[in-house]
């Protein structure tokens, strides 16, 4: 390093357009990317889990994280796309005589309003601290807006990282420190007014005033609402009793991962997405696990019964034990010898219970007010709803869908990039277009990913070998691409996202030949 703080990290001849390359600098290691002719340089990691950047795809001017999907802008350091939130560290770049020289680390800092705070008089209220509702108080700030923003949260503590409740967190692996978004100085030096610990009960979208349980009221000129979802309830006798537990919040994942501390069985009621994820924690854990559902097979409507297969087997070979096809008839016993007798007479033991049926869209504060059709709240494209100044995202948003009436989606990186939207709608700013759907989900050490929305699919196509935990599959219907998910291929799922993204999703043909280079297609279409 010389007096400057410049340091020599490669030579010219060794980058080639549109290639990522790592390079070291003492001890830091640097994304370096040459796009027409200028290099850029920053961290390597991408800010959501620490993901290597140089092994997700590089299109345009945007990087995309294979883990899980989140987008940086490799001339600028900015994030583009949740999950990510904070941006990449970045550093000058000077080529001389054919070296490559990085001056010192320009570390990341939160965008501030170019106005003061407060100089604007307008009050954006957003209910829900979840993934929406704290990516938009985000992007207000980030786009410039300097009122104020208020969010309003049920749970008593700062917004967190829902997802890892049933991964990391669960298993141990995560500890509590790991959980919240931001740390507890953020919300008050952005000027985001948290208030936690607060019911919201009524909505009047004449006067633009919100009502809290107690009586305080909160006037506003624009409001998101995302207030997410709740689990649903398992009507039998006995399900709410001790040790039966359902997952949320992390009061719910505290209890749960108490009860598998204490005993050293459990019995898992439904075969979704996050009991199968709680089925591997607590295998994590050592813990006997046996799960119960109706179907025949887990999450076959949603990935088609070779799939669905496939992750049964995938979980059995951890000696997960499953009863499909059955029902709970009712749950008896004290908290560590519970008994949960099924439909057909047969009784399970267990320390405790585990019931993962999905979850239901909070909108009970909103009786009265026209914004609710069929237990949902129907949005536009900029996430309005049909009160002009009044915006919903996340869980209980029904988006516009080109084969149906309406889509609602319960995911994470969904939920954060409508948060995003919104928060552009409510500044009348142009929310760009809008995003293709993605979640992801840890089976049995394997991760899962899906991109897209297909409620129902007349075509599967593989690329990949199912059974060998290593493959591509494509849902299509009438012959149009409407979804896709992998296990081993995520590469290959980045570029059948972006492709979808831009109007120009492969074929039936395209995607079940192995020759098809899908990412030489997106770079193609992104260039195009």
């Amino acid at each position: 390093m010389d007096e400057t703080g410049w340091r020599n990290v490669a030579k010219a001849t060794d980058l080639a357009e549109k290639v990522p390359v790592v390079v070291e600098a003492g001890e830091e290691k640097i994304l370096l990317v040459l796009l027409q002719g200028t290099v850029h340089a920053m961290g390597h990691e991408c800010p959501h889990y620490q993901e290597k950047l140089e092994h997700g795809a590089l299109f345009g001017t945007q990087i995309i994280c294979k883990s899980h999907f989140a987008r940086m802008d490799v001339t600028t350091g900015r994030v583009v796309a949740p999950p990510a939130f904070n941006d990449l560290p970045v550093y000058p770049v000077k080529v001389e005589k054919g070296e490559v020289w990085v001056g010192p680390v320009v570390k990341p800092k939160f965008p501030k309003p170019a106005a003061a705070l407060g100089s604007d008089a307008r009050v954006f209220l957003i209910v829900g601290g979840g993934a929406a509702g704290n990516t938009a108080a985000e992007t207000l700030r980030r786009e410039g807006f300097a009122g104020r923003v208020v969010m309003i949260t049920g749970e008593t503590e700062r917004p967190y990282d829902r997802p890892n409740l049933s991964k990391d967190f669960m298993t141990g692996k995560a500890g509590e420190e790991w959980l919240p978004l931001r740390g507890p100085k953020f919300y008050s030096a952005q000027g985001i007014e948290l208030l936690t610990g607060r019911k919201v009960v009524s909505l009047d979208t004449q006067k633009k005033v919100l009502t809290m349980e107690g009586g305080e009221t909160i006037g506003f000129d624009k409001a998101l609402l995302a207030t997410g979802g709740t689990p649903r309830k398992l009507p039998i006798p006995g399900a709410d009793g001790k040790a039966c537990f359902m997952l949320r919040t992390t009061a719910d994942a505290r209890a749960i991962v108490a009860a598998a501390t204490q005993w050293k069985s459990v019995v898992l009621i439904g075969a979704g997405f996050i009991g199968l994820e709680l089925a591997g924690s607590l295998r994590d854990r050592g813990l006997e696990v046996t799960m119960v559902a109706p179907e025949p097979l887990p999450l076959a409507h949603i990935l088609g019964d070779r799939i669905g297969a496939y992750m049964k087997s995938l979980h059995e070979s951890r000696e997960v034990r499953f009863l499909m096809g059955r029902t709970p008839a009712r749950i008896e016993g004290e908290a560590g010898a519970k008994t949960v007798v099924l439909s057909d007479g047969v009784r399970l033991t267990a320390g405790f219970v585990v019931i993962g049926l999905g979850t239901l869209p909070v909108v009970e504060y909103l009786s009265g007010t026209g914004l609710v059709e069929k237990g949902a709240v129907p949005v536009d494209e900029a996430m309005r709803t049909r009160a002009p100044d009044i915006f919903a995202a996340g869980d209980i948003a029904a988006l516009p869908d080109a084969d149906w009436e309406r889509r609602r989606v319960e995911h994470w990186v969904p939920a954060q990039r409508q948060g995003q939207r919104a928060a552009r709608g409510m500044l009348d700013h142009d929310p760009g277009p809008m995003e293709i759907d993605f979640f992801w989900s840890k089976q049995a050490g394997a991760s899962l990913k899906y991109v897209g929305h297909a409620r129902d699919f007349d075509q599967t196509v593989y690329r990949g070998v199912v059974e060998e935990g290593k493959f591509l599959a494509g849902y299509f219907r009438k012959g149009v691409l409407k979804a896709a998910a992998s296990i081993g291929m995520a590469l290959d799922l980045v570029a059948v996202e972006r492709l979808m993204r831009l109007g120009a999703a492969p074929t039936a043909a395209q995607l079940g030949d192995q020759g098809f280079d899908l990412i030489a297609a997106a770079r193609a279409a992104s260039e195009g």
